[in-house]
This record gives C-alpha cells, sequence and structure tokens, in this order.
C-alpha cells in the first residue's frame, strides 16, 4: 500500500512527534510511506513553552518532507499536490488540536476530490480546555474523513457525535519502542542519591488539566504513612509554576519532592522510570495518555484517575490502580497501599506480560486490516 502520513515527526519533541515517528517506521516495513511533516507547527504566541525541538538538534535527519507551515494556506496546498504526485492510496492527517482544523480540512478537500481515499488519526477530537469554537473545528475535520483511527473510546464516541455514519477503528495506544531501559533500578537510584524508599514519578507537560495540584496535596496525608517517600515532578509547566511551588511548600512536602520545570530530554527519561516504582496521573479530564505508553514500555505500573480513556489500558489491581478524580485523600491512601502491600513486584510482572498487546507492530498492523476493510 503507499501511505502518505501528514503529522508532525523529529525534529519536533514531545510523545505526539515520537508516535509518529514510531508509526512511519513500522508502516515503512511493508508500504510506501511518505512523511508530510510541519516546517513550522505553531507560531511562537501560540507556544508556551520554551522551545519546540529535540534537545541538540536530535531527529534532523529524519526523512520527512518539511512542507506544512501552520501560519501559511500556501503551504497547505502546496503539501496536498506534493501528496497528489506521490499517489497514495491513503492520506492519514493527524489531529490533535483545533489550530489544525482548518488546515487539515483544506487538505483533506482537496485530496478527496482527487479520489485520495482520506483517514484521520484523531487524539483528542475537543480539547482538554475548551472552547468556543471546538465543535465548529470538529465538523470540519471530519467533513471529508473516509475512516478515522482513535485511541481510546472516549474519543470515537466524540467522533460518532458528530459524524454518526464513519467508519472507525479504535485502537491501544501503543508502546514507545523507542525508549530502551538502560539502567536497572538499584542503578539509576545511585546515579540519583536515592535510597531503598518509596519513589512515586509525576511526569510530562503541567497544565492545569493534568491535576498536579491534586497529587501535591495527596503527598501531605502520605507523609504521615511513608515519611521516607520521594516524588519527582518532572516536566515544563505550560501555565504560572509558582502555585505549585507555593502548594509544595505550604503542604509541607518540600524535602521529599523534586520538582524540575523543564522538558526531559529523551536521553534523561529511562533514568527517572528505572528509579521509580510507580507513575502517577492524577488527571481531572483525559483521552488517553501516551505517558501510560512510557511507562509501559518501561515496566512500571500506573495509579490514574478515572477519566477520558484512562481506564481503557490499566487493569484495575494488575498494571495499576485507578481512582475517583480530585480527590487527594483516596490518591493517597491508594499510594499507600500500593507500596504497604505486595503490589510492587507483582505489578511490575504483569506490565511486563501484557506488552505484547501494545506493540506497534501489532497497532500498525490494525490501522493497516481497517483501511483494507473499507
Amino acid at each position: 500500500m503507499r501511505i502518505s502520513l501528514v503529522t508532525v515527526g523529529p525534529p519536533y519533541r514531545g510523545g505526539l512527534s515520537d508516535l509518529s515517528a514510531l508509526i512511519y517506521s513500522q508502516l515503512s516495513k511493508d508500504h510506501v510511506v511518505q512523511f508530510i511533516n510541519y516546517s513550522r507547527q505553531y507560531p511562537k504566541i501560540l507556544f508556551p513553552g520554551k522551545t519546540e525541538f529535540k534537545a541538540g538538534g536530535a531527529g534532523s535527519d529524519f526523512p520527512s518532507e518539511r512542507i506544512v507551515d501552520s501560519l501559511n494556506p500556501f503551504s497547505w496546498f502546496a503539501a496536498a499536490e506534493r501528496i497528489k504526485k506521490f499517489e497514495p492510496d491513503t492520506v492519514i492527517l493527524r489531529y490533535w488540536n483545533p489550530y489544525f482544523a482548518l488546515m487539515i480540512n483544506l487538505i483533506s478537500k482537496r485530496l478527496s476530490r482527487a479520489g485520495i481515499k482520506v483517514a484521520v488519526f484523531i487524539d483528542n477530537l475537543i480539547p482538554h480546555e475548551k472552547s468556543f469554537i471546538d465543535s465548529y473545528m470538529a465538523r470540519r475535520v471530519l467533513s471529508q474523513a473516509d475512516h478515522v483511527f482513535t485511541m481510546s473510546k472516549f474519543v470515537t464516541e466524540d467522533v460518532l457525535s458528530f459524524k454518526p455514519d464513519v467508519s472507525t477503528t479504535t485502537m491501544i495506544h501503543p508502546l514507545y519502542e523507542n525508549y530502551e531501559q538502560k539502567y536497572s533500578k538499584s542503578e539509576a537510584r545511585a546515579i540519583l542519591k536515592l535510597a531503598d524508599q518509596p519513589v512515586i514519578l509525576f511526569f510530562g507537560l503541567i497544565r492545569p488539566y493534568k491535576g498536579l495540584d491534586i497529587l501535591i496535596r495527596a503527598l501531605e496525608p502520605l507523609k504521615e504513612k511513608l515519611p521516607d517517600f520521594r516524588a519527582f515532578i518532572l516536566g515544563e509547566a505550560y501555565e504560572n509554576e509558582q502555585k505549585y511551588i507555593d502548594l509544595i511548600e505550604s503542604t509541607g512536602v518540600q524535602s521529599n519532592v523534586v520538582y524540575r520545570n523543564e522538558f526531559v530530554p529523551d536521553h534523561e527519561l529511562p533514568l527517572y522510570f528505572a528509579a521509580c516504582d510507580v507513575l502517577v496521573l492524577p488527571y481531572r479530564t483525559a483521552t488517553q495518555s501516551g505517558i501510560i505508553g512510557v511507562a509501559f514500555q518501561m515496566d512500571r505500573p500506573v495509579i490514574a484517575t478515572q477519566v477520558g480513556g484512562l481506564g481503557e489500558y490499566i487493569h484495575e489491581g494488575e498494571t495499576g490502580y485507578l481512582v475517583d478524580p480530585d480527590n487527594p485523600q483516596e490518591l493517597a491512601a491508594t499510594i499507600v497501599k500500593f507500596f504497604t502491600g505486595n503490589d510492587r513486584e507483582r505489578m511490575i510482572t504483569t506490565v511486563q506480560s501484557s506488552k505484547s498487546q501494545f506493540s506497534m507492530a501489532s497497532f500498525c498492523t490494525r490501522m493497516i486490516e481497517s483501511l483494507n476493510d473499507d
């Protein structure tokens, strides 16, 4: 099959880019794949982080065509023409933010008119921080879609509420197989100067919907039961970080917390996941979470809130625990349960044995089968 992917990829940083690169690499083993990348993803005024790019120019040699400038509609036409020249059987356009809706709508219209099958791979149809324009943009994205891929039933339901007759495939977010386990737990803890103590990890971009304040509030009662615990909070804040610093101080857990307000580069990620016992995701809202794909790749269980599609990934009591959202007391009690029971090693073993269902190979096989079935 000849496939065009229109999505963000290296040298851009982050889970979206990494997953797109993994999909390209896997599909390219059996198919002819064109990767249409961004020359500019966001204007500076809309990007709250320090940089969009991987550290040290990593990924600059990734084999994509950096055509799409999100601010320049002429580049959207150019991308459509380049795809038509490639003559794909299918184009797959990835969508995660309303900002890109008009661009996807224009490209998909031109390709659909040329007889090219249009599939849209949707991370979030309705964003976490909602606005009045979301529904309009969702309809634009779906207007030309012959097929829609999602990574949670929660998002699929959103899609079908806007376009009930569209063909959909709900897949499981795959592992981030680009990460390798470079350290044993003892090696990682020696580097980070940690003892044999409970270690929890909050990882990823910090935004209000991710509920970091809920986790910090849970740490105060946690200190009574697990006084020597350590919590690593790692991720660049896309909001005012001072409120979290103040909350850490007011709850009296500053001696137990390592807060690093920056995007952790790829080469450092395995160190922190090897050192921790469990990943904690106290989200207020969610669709799915790529961070779970990282945790499972690194053989770590997850404690998360029962919101959106997170419950579709965690087997209660086997690969992690699910708690009610916005409930610091329940979150604290569940973390204590994890450390005071016999869960740590048992859950790691269960995560290891279940990883095959999250493989990139099975993910892409399902994608191709769905396109062939239409």
